[in-house]
């Protein structure tokens, strides 16, 4: 692109309108020119929680490791959102310590569970790629995996259902087919639901009998799920 529009982005991340300043730090993201790096690292300190919120998704586009600590700082940010936002940032760097933030954040049971999620999330999208750290370390998958069930016994409906999402993207092993397989009876749907995917995922025959019995469930969102995945199985 052309210097002088860059140029011209990076001088609406200055405009005295804030929604302007967001739509600047999103479009230097997408660009991915570092020279909008540090202009986006600037509005993660914005007085405006809509410009911080864009800046933390922003620099996890960048995926610039120098970032690491101006997200860790703000996931203390009053704004959820940022936070959140933040969270899903260090999900896109592919640094080792950015994995082990988002372990962090996973365990750590003084965080919002919107956060949590959203680092919960942020772990199954980045195992989903192809070559990064965690796709191809049998040892951070294990670390993540023990992480996952332990979360999954006390977390919030919304943060147990995005773990058990996330371990749908894990290879298969023997536990998690059978973590999945007990939550089969979850009173929350969506654990349900992603257990289900996962199941279908791992292509173990152990599985079957259990999705045979959702095979008649009153939901019909449920049913027609579990008897996609037994065509699966069979």
């Amino acid at each position: 692109m052309p210097a002088e529009n860059i140029e011209l982005l990076i001088e609406f991340t200055h405009d005295d309108d804030p929604r302007a300043r967001a739509m600047a730090v999103a479009g230097l993201a997408k660009l991915a020119d570092p020279r909008g790096f540090a202009p986006t690292l600037v509005c993660l300190y914005d007085p405006v929680d809509e410009v911080r919120a864009a800046a933390a998704t922003a620099l996890g586009i960048f995926g610039d490791d120098r970032a690491y600590e101006p997200l860790v700082e703000s996931l203390k940010d009053p704004n959820e959102k940022v936070a959140v936002n933040c969270a899903w940032a260090f999900g896109q760097i592919p640094t080792i310590r950015c994995f082990d933030k988002l372990c962090d954040i996973l365990q750590d049971k003084d965080m919002a569970p919107a956060i949590r999620t959203a680092a919960a999330t942020a772990i199954g999208e980045r195992s989903a790629i192809a070559g990064s750290d965690i796709a191809t370390s049998d040892e951070l998958i294990e670390r993540a995996r023990v992480i996952l069930f332990n979360t999954i016994e006390e977390g919030t409906d919304e943060l147990r259902a995005a773990c058990v999402w996330t371990l749908g993207h894990f290879p298969p092993d023997k536990q998690t087919t059978q973590v999945c397989i007990d939550l089969l009876e979850d009173e929350y749907e969506w654990v349900v639901r992603y257990a289900i995917e996962a199941l279908a995922h791992f292509d173990d025959l152990a599985a079957l009998d259990a999705l045979l019995n959702l095979g008649d469930s009153d939901n019909p969102e449920i049913r027609e799920l579990a008897w996609k995945a037994i065509d699966m199985l069979r």
